[in-house]
């Protein structure tokens, strides 16, 4: 009988029960374009620097965008985490990026604008969270990324920070640690 009358409550009264916030559709999420004046900047914008697996499987996610070359989508992909070099990950970390469909010629500019997944490997990634969300995209975009080859970090031609080039990992930990305030 309670639940009847409670039931007729909301019915007269209008009242839904709704989530306060709900999270935003991994569609509609805006991955931070904005890039970095300087590796320091780099370090100091990032929330998490974190030595990472990243496997080829992700999950893609139209978006309602597009430009001249296809659709916008956003991807989303697990990292394991390898170690810690600056903040406190989630257990699972989750990582959302944008890129085109379909995928433009490797010397196309939309390639440094929409990055898309990652490859699989290891990197050293500079983090942001996604605001709103659990999920975290990378800082500076291509900025943030540096490939591990033979135990040292590789700076991406044209983007990356050639300061953190060739480091070893105990290099760029004191490199990183110089970089605090």
């Amino acid at each position: 009988m309670f639940y009847r009358v409670l039931l007729a409550l909301f019915i007269l009264t209008g009242s839904v029960l709704l989530p306060v916030s709900a999270a935003p559709a991994i569609g509609d999420l805006e991955v931070d374009a904005t890039t970095a004046s300087s590796w320091q900047e780099l370090v100091k914008r990032s929330e998490l620097i974190v030595i990472a697996w990243a496997d080829s499987a992700g999950h893609s996610y139209p978006t309602r965008h597009t430009v001249e070359q296809g659709k916008l989508v956003n991807y989303t992909q697990t990292l394991q985490i390898k170690k810690v070099l600056k903040g406190a990950p989630p257990r699972l970390l989750n990582v959302v990026s944008t890129g085109v469909e379909p995928m433009p010629d490797a010397s196309s500019p939309l390639n440094f604008k929409y990055p898309g997944p990652l490859g699989e490997g290891n990197y050293v990634l500079f983090l942001q969270p996604v605001k709103g969300t659990s999920y975290y995209s990378i800082t500076g975009l291509w900025q943030g990324v540096y490939p591990l080859y033979q135990g040292r970090t590789i700076a991406l031609e044209g983007v990356g920070f050639a300061e953190l080039n060739q480091l070893s990992l105990a290099e760029l930990e004191l490199k990183l640690k110089s970089a605090a305030p």
